[in-house]
């Protein structure tokens, strides 16, 4: 049994893709996770499963489809994952709130880099690693034009995590 936290990508922004924490770790219950827990409205759920990551996604997605009416991109990560993730962030002087990590639902293409370099200004470093892309918003994430598009801009569907939401998500885990 293995410990996972699904991270939903657009819910609760705005008015749309509404989805309430409780209705989703019902869900999750239902479909016989153990150790079902959300943090936040923003839709980080942690649970148990046996099964791996990617059966995971889908199912979490398809599952989000059918109770809630709503396609979500889900991106499914480990505890062993989220720890190298928070070990190997590149930027551990910045805030914790404007540094970022942005959980890719699949590999970036070969031009990403160059994409995001396009649009980051100088106050927006940024470093790719696998399937995740850390970006510091050193300036602040509300009017950055690379965090307004980034799943656009790098042509990935992705759903992003700041860094104390990380570590939040992870304590979760036990």
């Amino acid at each position: 049994m293995a410990t996972y936290v699904a991270f939903l990508r657009g819910v609760n922004l705005g008015p749309n893709n509404k989805i309430s924490m409780p209705a989703l770790r019902a869900m999750a219950e239902d479909l016989g996770y153990t150790d079902v827990a959300t943090y936040i409205n923003s839709g980080n759920l942690i649970i148990s499963s046996p099964k791996k990551a990617a059966p995971l996604e889908r199912e979490i997605s398809n599952a989000i489809k059918k109770t809630f009416g709503r396609q979500i991109d889900v991106a499914v990560r480990t505890q062993a994952q989220l720890k190298k993730i928070l070990a190997e962030n590149p930027y551990p002087d910045g805030n914790p709130s404007q540094v970022t990590v942005a959980f890719l639902m699949k590999p970036p293409p070969a031009d990403a880099k160059d994409k995001v370099a396009a649009v980051a200004t100088d106050s927006e470093p940024f470093k790719f690693a696998g399937q995740e892309v850390y970006v510091n918003y050193s300036q602040g994430i509300g009017k950055s034009k690379l965090a307004e598009k980034f799943s656009a801009i790098i042509g990935v569907s992705s759903t992003v995590r700041n860094i104390r939401t990380v570590e939040k998500v992870l304590a979760l885990c036990g």
